[in-house]
């Protein structure tokens, strides 16, 4: 069990369509599973968005002077 699942977990409301709610308990999926591993998700893919943003100018940099001077490693390529 990671650290994350063992943590005390907090209740809390959300709105979801209720034919939603039916035919996923009908199905046997827990939802409160299923919210959290999208949730985890979404936090993930906004995280790297970020990332990507703040550190665009620094890539752009990189990839600006690969282009100028090659690889550092050029002559230690066998393809």
């Amino acid at each position: 069990m990671d650290v994350k699942s063992s943590r005390r977990r907090r209740g809390t409301n959300l709105t979801i369509d209720p034919i939603l709610v039916s035919e996923s308990k009908a199905a046997g999926l827990n939802l409160s599973k299923i919210a959290e591993e999208a949730i985890r998700t979404a936090l993930r893919r906004k995280q790297q968005e970020q990332w990507l943003k703040e550190n665009a100018e620094a890539i752009a940099a990189n990839n600006r002077r690969i282009e100028e001077r090659g690889m550092f490693n050029e002559d230690l390529r066998t393809f």
